[in-house]
């Protein structure tokens, strides 16, 4: 998935003409390249708009610039999926920055199938921590993984991603 953004001068389209082009954040070593391809697209227009965008949920047709570049870079050198990354975003409602990354990485356990995975595993790990070795086996043949992870849904922010899995946070 690639990040890309069409910017266009607002005067322009203002007037009836279209002038911009896709930018792709990702293709610029630098902000400063990558502004002046900005620039280059919208022939160097006093007011920039993004009129669409692809691999992102913008929610401001004229962001930071800057922040949206460095949010990119850091999305590229982040170990956790992009997928997961822009899912906190949208849940979150947030502006793409490198600091959200930073909160997503804080908070993120992993990926699972789907949250009653998640909750057996956290089941087991939590009886194997407080019951003794000799009843492990009794408590295991008795207990409610469902009824569990119902009581530990909401102590958790789980999030459907497109491939239909779910990534767990804690709540943040």
């Amino acid at each position: 998935m690639t990040i890309k953004i069409y910017v266009a001068s607002l005067e322009a389209y203002n007037q009836g003409r279209m002038v911009g082009d896709w930018v792709t954040p990702k293709d610029y070593l630098s902000f400063e390249k990558f502004n002046d391809a900005i620039q280059v697209a919208t022939e160097y227009a006093d007011e920039v708009a993004v009129h669409d965008y692809d691999g992102i949920n913008l929610s401001n047709e004229y962001p930071n610039f800057e922040k949206l570049y460095e949010f990119c870079k850091a999305l590229e050198d982040s170990h956790i999926d992009k997928e997961v990354i822009l899912a906190y975003a949208d849940n979150i409602h947030s502006e793409l920055t490198p600091e959200l990354i930073d909160e997503v990485e804080e908070n993120y356990i992993n990926t699972y199938d789907n949250f009653q995975e998640f909750a057996d595993e956290e089941a087991d790990m939590d009886i194997r921590n407080t019951v003794n070795s000799d009843g492990i086996d009794f408590v295991l043949q008795y207990f409610d993984y469902i009824k569990y992870a119902d009581d530990i849904r909401h102590s958790y922010t789980v999030l459907h991603l497109p491939d239909y899995s779910v990534a767990v946070f804690t709540n943040c």
